[in-house]
């Protein structure tokens, strides 16, 4: 009989008790000589092998490069986000040549109009010359006590210049802006901090702690009552588990405590903006109103900043000022056109018979003259005030 079961080797076949022996492995192909040594299971089949033509160490110049390039990278993002937070409200145009236009503007509009009251001071002197000594005198104590008025008010505005820290607004629509930007939404972070950090410092040292300093905001028309509210907001904004982010915390600090600021602005300008537009409606020549312009242009800046409790920087306290001289120039230049006006109505009036000298329309073209200019006076202080608010402000 053939080979028992015990002994049988085909596949497939149940081989119990017998140890099965595995099948000799092939023999290693032949390396030619040169070839690199293949791993096991790898092929001469794969890709090209991956490695680099200088694999050497990084050097310390290398790593200085390295750090260079990202200190580079993060001076770009920070001026990218210093150019979206922060912006001079007191331009429209960008670039370095802001501040010498504004300046070159201050100082053409203060030679206008210093040349402009030169003239009419020594027009008034001479006329002066011819009058009695009485009139003489009266004449003279009322162009220094212009002069007084005028240098009191510069001197003011100066003081709380210096005094005064300056006004860095900040542009809340930059925040988010930046915030949409996935690069720089870290740095987004740092700076809403920072900025709420800043916020916090003013809110700090506006000064309406004191009995003393709410009597000096009263006087700049802050009322008790507002102050009371914005002392209340106040307390509320620096306290850190009212609000759930910054961005409701800015919300609030607009809302609760510069809309109030806003408010006694608003009132200030309308204050000084009807006194500027009846005493040049009243005054008798061109000198005084442009001084009477001076002084109250310089004294609403003045509240304003007292308001506020900040200051301008350079380029808009320049733009300020060159706004306040040429209004000034524009008030005693009115005085020529006031004279123009009235000479078109009596014209407009003569035909209505001989009496026209001991009528109302004499009266009426004398007053109709004078209102214009004054409304036009008014309105020029308005505007003024209104630009100054929007440089003041400390959130944009």
């Amino acid at each position: 009989m053939p080979n028992s079961v015990l002994d049988d080797d085909r596949i497939g076949l149940p081989t119990a008790g017998k140890a099965v022996t595995p099948p000799p492995s092939p023999a290693p192909a032949p390396v030619a000589e040169g070839e690199p040594l293949l791993r096991e299971g790898e092929t001469d089949l794969g890709r090209p092998p991956q490695v680099p033509a200088d694999s050497r160490p990084l050097s310390d110049a290398d790593l200085r490069q390295l750090r260079e390039a990202d200190e580079q990278q993060t001076l770009r993002d920070l001026a990218e986000a210093e150019e979206l937070l922060v912006s001079d409200p007191s331009v429209r145009w960008v670039g370095w040549f802001a501040h010498p236009l504004a300046a070159a503007l201050l100082v053409g509009t203060a030679g206008l109009l210093g040349l402009f009251l030169y003239s009419q001071i020594l027009g008034i002197l001479a006329n002066l010359a011819a009058q009695p000594a009485w009139a003489q005198y009266a004449g003279y104590a009322g162009v220094g006590l212009c002069a007084a008025a005028v240098l009191y008010a510069m001197v003011r505005l100066l003081v709380l210049y210096v005094r005064l820290q300056r006004n860095r607004q900040l542009r809340l629509a930059g925040l988010e802006e930046l915030n949409k930007r996935t690069r720089l939404r870290w740095l987004a972070h740092a700076k809403t901090a920072e900025a709420k950090l800043r916020v916090e410092e003013y809110l700090k040292g506006y000064p309406i702690q004191t009995e003393k300093e709410r009597k000096k905001l009263v006087a700049v028309g802050v009322t008790p009552e507002l102050a009371v509210q914005l002392a209340k907001v106040r307390e509320e904004l620096l306290d850190p588990a009212k609000f759930s982010g910054s961005g409701e915390w800015f919300e609030r600090f607009r809302t609760g405590f510069q809309a109030k600021l806003d408010e006694a602005a608003a009132s200030r300008i309308n204050y000084w903006a009807k006194r500027t537009g009846l005493v040049t409606a009243l005054a008798p020549n061109a000198m005084v109103d442009s001084a009477a312009s001076l002084y109250f242009g310089f004294t609403l800046l003045s509240d304003l900043c007292q308001v506020y409790n900040l200051r301008t920087g350079h380029t808009g306290t320049a733009v300020l000022l060159g706004r306040v001289f040429f209004n000034s120039y524009l008030a005693g230049q009115l005085n020529e056109w006031e004279k123009l006006t009235e000479e078109q109505l009596n014209q407009l009036m003569a035909p209505h018979g001989p009496l026209y000298e001991l009528t109302a329309a004499r009266v009426f073209s004398k007053v109709g003259a004078k209102a214009a200019s004054g409304m036009l006076n008014y309105f020029l202080l308005m505007r003024l005030g209104r630009f100054a608010c929007r440089l003041l402000r400390p959130v944009g």
